[in-house]
């Protein structure tokens, strides 16, 4: 199958040092050569970064586009938004154009783009899953990785999607994003956040309707750098969670299953219309259910609008250590029932 028209957007903020590595990458992608196109947005960069891209662009078995910005607070979003602007450019109308999104310091796997494309085949968005590069085991942020993954596969075994399967995975970061460029046009792109215009914009995708994929087969590798450049983004988290001398809080799993729980019965309710049901067992408004479901275009929009993630309280937390035990319980628990 001949890869459709791709381009990838990747903004750059100061990243010479990774930037060779992401050309290598991009170099020995199995789409082979000339299928896809580079749109640099370099976002106030007052290093080498623009020299790299110029020396090596016509080594490359693609097309380099570079554009800039000037320099100006951080804002990952801006940059995001104006390196796939550039890609527009590029697809022009192109009917059956992939537009991808990657960040300047991550490294794809060497059959990233196509897989992403082959996702999109069936889907309108791919979310790659997002690796460090250095996992210590044991340590505090490895272990709210592994917890936040085993959170969200009890979550698609309580709420199976049938495009969106298992094994999955929760990543949903600009290092690793796949649009239908007519997908993306029609969303309007990334909003300007300073940082999160990721997480908003494949939020606004599900509202809208669009099918999402958690696609485990698609990987990119990350920085685990302790120095970023956009305020509270990774390379803070990482470092408050380097420096730990206690246990991390995060999610209360039994919040959160039960709330997967409800999800799943009113996923059941739109596709089977049986809004009564689901309003007793769960004590909403069936009338409401019927508006919501009205406007929805598919369940998980309507799962969405009905009871998004972000409606739960957020001091509703437990140190990590007691919500891993507490998974644990829940899925074992979960599991008996079903034996049962």
């Amino acid at each position: 199958m001949r890869a459709p028209k791709i381009a990838i957007g990747i903004p750059v903020r100061n990243e010479a040092k990774s930037l060779p590595d992401l050309l290598h990458a991009l170099a020995t992608q199995t789409v082979g050569p000339g299928a896809i196109t580079a749109c640099f947005l370099l976002d106030g960069c007052d290093d080498e970064s623009g020299t790299i891209l110029a020396q090596h662009a016509a080594q490359m078995p693609f097309e380099i586009v570079i554009d800039t910005l000037p320099f100006g607070p951080p804002n990952a979003g801006r940059a995001r938004a104006a390196s796939m602007r550039l890609c527009l450019q590029v697809l022009d109308d192109h009917p059956d154009a992939v537009i991808l999104t990657t960040d300047g310091d991550t490294s794809p796997a060497p059959d990233w783009v196509e897989r992403s494309w082959l996702a999109l085949e069936t889907v309108d968005v791919v979310a790659g899953h997002i690796l460090r590069r250095r996992r210590p085991p044991g340590t505090w942020r490895t272990r709210i990785e592994d917890y936040f993954m085993d959170l969200h596969t009890g979550r698609r075994a309580l709420d199976p999607i049938e495009y969106d399967p298992l094994p999955s995975h929760p990543s949903l970061g600009g290092a690793s994003l796949g649009f239908r460029t007519k997908v993306y046009r029609a969303l309007g792109g990334f909003a300007e956040y300073i940082r999160g215009e990721d997480i908003e914009l494949v939020g606004r995708c599900r509202k809208e309707g669009y099918r999402v994929r958690h696609d485990s087969s698609v990987r990119v590798l990350t920085s685990d750098r302790l120095i970023g450049r956009v305020p509270g983004g990774l390379a803070d988290e990482l470092k408050s969670q380097t420096m730990l001398n206690a246990p991390p809080y995060v999610p209360d799993p039994i919040v959160m299953m039960r709330h997967y729980e409800t999800q799943a019965v009113l996923r059941r309710a739109f596709e089977t219309g049986e809004f009564a049901r689901a309003s007793h067992q769960l004590g909403l408004c069936p009338d409401h259910l019927e508006d919501v479901a009205d406007f929805a275009r598919t369940s998980d929009a309507f799962v969405e609008w009905v009871a998004p993630i972000d409606a739960i309280a957020q001091q509703n937390v437990r140190l990590l250590p007691d919500a891993e035990r507490d998974l644990v319980k829940f899925q074992n628990l979960d599991t008996a029932k079903a034996v049962a």
